[in-house]
């Protein structure tokens, strides 16, 4: 049985980062990050509020998007909690961390480059879906050419990585709850997406309807969409208030190294990263 070729380099160049001018408020933070590191990943998304972070080395009108370099098909392990899509782009929930795929394109899009895809959930696969590439790890080949016991190892060394990587998030989410600007952003950012649903639901309605009704629910729309910029300035004020002391306030790398919990999975993941020490980069 020919067995695949797996290499630590394929780990950490699968994807890059660039900054591209553009209107969105989302930032990434780029990819970059060397073997000699410490880590394979950043980690993408928002801070656990709906309110993006701060944007590190970028312009402010800029936003870094994420590609993926890595072939063309192949499978791989997602390496933290990551968003997947339907393939019409609709979010179709998260992967945890160690979920084995394989894809058959890659897909650009207005964010980040998106995997063609299918997952396995237990014994079945599923999909197609599309994977968002920020924190996978990537393979030429067919998992089914590598032996069971390497692919099995492979998989709970990237579910520890995803574990490790939840965690700290937990942790930097209790601190920042203690933000004063924390609820007022969270409410704010939650009025801006209720209204973008409610649009949405109304436009659908509209659509159905016609002579004087449908005018009627164009003028209703048309007003939602105005009192929208109202609502929107509002969440983009209470965010910059909520990242200006985010910024000002940054997380204690001491509390988060004595955090029993992360002492463990941190524990763990050395003792499963010898199982595949050929395959993983040298550091957790």
């Amino acid at each position: 049985m020919n067995r695949v070729l797996l290499t630590p380099a394929l780990f950490l160049f699968v994807c890059t980062s660039f900054a591209e001018v553009k209107k969105s408020s989302r930032n990434l933070e780029p990819l970059s990050k060397s073997p000699g590191d410490g880590a394979a990943s950043t980690r993408s998304g928002n801070s656990g509020l709906n309110v993006s972070p701060a944007p590190r080395e970028a312009a402010k009108d800029t936003v870094t998007k994420v590609t993926f370099l890595g072939p063309k098909k192949g499978w791989g392990f997602t390496q933290a909690t990551s968003p997947c899509y339907s393939p019409q782009g609709k979010h179709a929930g998260a992967l945890p961390g160690g979920t084995l795929f394989k894809y058959t394109a890659v897909k650009a899009t207005s964010k980040n480059a998106m995997l063609v895809c299918t997952v396995k959930r237990g014994d079945a696969w599923e999909g197609p879906l599309l994977l968002d590439c920020t924190d996978v790890a990537a393979y030429e080949g067919d998992p089914d050419a590598l032996d069971p016991e390497t692919l099995h190892n492979l998989g709970a060394y990237f579910a520890l990585k995803g574990k490790i990587a939840d965690r700290k998030e937990a942790l930097a989410d209790e601190a920042l709850a203690s933000n004063p600007h924390f609820e007022a952003a969270r409410q704010a950012q939650q009025a801006y997406q209720d209204s973008v649903t409610k649009a949405a639901a109304m436009e659908k309605q509209m659509n159905t309807l016609a002579g004087p009704s449908k005018a009627k629910a164009d003028e209703a729309l048309r007003a939602l969409k105005y009192d929208q910029v109202r609502i929107k300035a509002r969440a983009d004020a209470e965010a910059a208030d909520y990242k200006a002391w985010k910024t000002s306030h940054p997380a204690d790398p001491a509390k988060l190294a004595a955090d029993p919990q992360l002492q463990a999975l941190e524990k763990e993941l050395l003792e499963a990263q010898a199982k595949v020490a050929k395959l993983v980069p040298s550091a957790p």
